[in-house]
């Protein structure tokens, strides 16, 4: 049973779940906010929401079943069950995967997602997974990722909360299947991923480097190819992809 919270404006879901952490258990508890005055993406990046329009929303889920070690899974996991939703709106061929976890509608970002972790031991504990899902948003300031919303697609106006809890839901989904079938989730992650065995431009310390990739490590890092046929692995912020 998930627990909804809905803030009017909150610095970041992700950090007002951090800060319950200490107090209470949030395990599937989802906290919403129409405004985020500090909302974050990976690293240092920032992310742009106009005031109502889009989901901005964090989720905790207890991963304790989970090795510390596999924990890219969830990174495999999340996307793949936001994924499943927006696949009833869009054409699926066109949605896919950018490595580690972002949503894209072709060559165009729709959602990005930010995981952060408690590990006890060696195994995982609870992470709470923040979301940013551009929906009904038209104007976007002109980020390296080329933004692009459902409304954009579709030219349709979402309800955003029975949205959110399609996803929310569709991602627990993904949890359990993870608990009896990692195989499968790793499956179906290669199969959406954004350029998965395709050449393409990367920036990798300032230079341009034309790579094919082949997958992904069981750390999580992306394997590419290089012309010579020597294989590389990457971590994040190691490699830029070029679009």
């Amino acid at each position: 049973m998930l627990n909804y919270i809905h803030l009017e404006q909150t610095d970041s879901t992700n950090a007002y779940l951090q800060r319950q952490q200490s107090e209470c258990d949030i395990r599937n508890w989802v906290v919403s906010a129409d405004e985020q005055t500090a909302g974050k993406g990976m690293g240092s990046n920032g992310w742009e929401s106009e005031v109502g329009k889009n989901l901005t929303f964090s989720l905790a889920v207890d991963m304790s079943f989970l090795p510390a070690e596999r924990q890219f899974l969830l990174s495999e996991v999340v996307p793949l069950g936001i994924v499943e939703v927006l696949d009833k709106l869009l054409p699926v061929e066109k949605l896919s995967i950018k490595w580690p976890n972002d949503i894209y509608y072709q060559n165009r970002k729709m959602a990005g997602i930010l995981i952060n972790s408690t590990i006890k031991a060696n195994m995982m504990d609870v992470s709470i997974i923040g979301i940013g899902l551009n929906v009904n948003q038209m104007q976007f300031q002109d980020w390296p990722t080329h933004p692009i919303s459902l409304k954009m697609i579709t030219g349709k106006t979402y309800d955003l909360q029975p949205l959110m809890e399609q996803i929310a839901e569709h991602i627990l989904l993904k949890v359990e299947l993870l608990k009896s079938d990692p195989t499968s989730i790793e499956q179906d992650y290669l199969k959406r991923l954004f350029r998965y065995h395709t050449w393409a431009d990367y920036e990798v310390e300032g230079k341009t480097l034309r790579l094919f990739m082949t997958g992904i490590d069981a750390f999580g890092r992306l394997q590419l190819l290089d012309e010579q046929q020597k294989l590389h692995c990457y971590e994040i912020k190691q490699i830029k992809f070029l679009v």
